[in-house]
């Protein structure tokens, strides 16, 4: 069963409220599984970006979906 993307961010931000670089490659994995990032995924990582805590280099890897999925609308 797939996971949706709210609950794979609360998963990885319950232990510390951080997210690792990992994590955050288990995140981006999970989101580009179709091939289309939603605008319901898009406002989640926009959420979380700008709420918890994201190591330079997982932080790096989210906000290029963002802003990849930004330049194709």
């Amino acid at each position: 069963m797939a996971r949706t993307l709210e609950e794979a961010l609360k998963e990885v931000l319950a232990d510390d409220n951080t997210v690792s670089k990992y994590e955050a490659k288990v995140i981006r994995e999970l989101v580009m599984a179709d091939g289309v990032v939603t605008e319901d995924e898009k406002a989640a990582l926009q959420q979380a970006l700008s709420k918890n805590t994201f190591s330079d280099e997982a932080f790096q890897l989210l906000s290029s979906i963002l802003l990849r999925s930004h330049m194709k609308d």
